[in-house]
């Protein structure tokens, strides 16, 4: 049975993070899209984990992005 890698980076989403959609984040100057985003497991002002089909993310935020862009309404349908 294969298992899921998990990755740590240090970036920006540049669009709301919502369970069914594919998520954008701005890592080392370069847009990186994700598979399709199947849960949202935490989040607060500097980091949000979430899981893709394919890859569990940890996702740091810089300075830059104070707030998480995380849909509220979308999230609760993953629980």
């Amino acid at each position: 049975m294969n298992q899921k890698k998990s990755t740590t980076l240090y970036g920006s989403l540049m669009s709301p993070l919502a369970v069914g959609h594919c998520a954008l984040i701005l890592y080392q100057g370069q847009l990186m899209r994700t598979s399709q985003v199947v849960a949202i497991h935490s989040w607060n002002a500097d980091m949000i984990c979430f899981e893709t089909r394919n890859t569990n993310y940890t996702l740091l935020f810089g300075p830059a992005q104070q707030a998480v862009a995380v849909n509220p309404l979308l999230t609760s349908m993953a629980a």
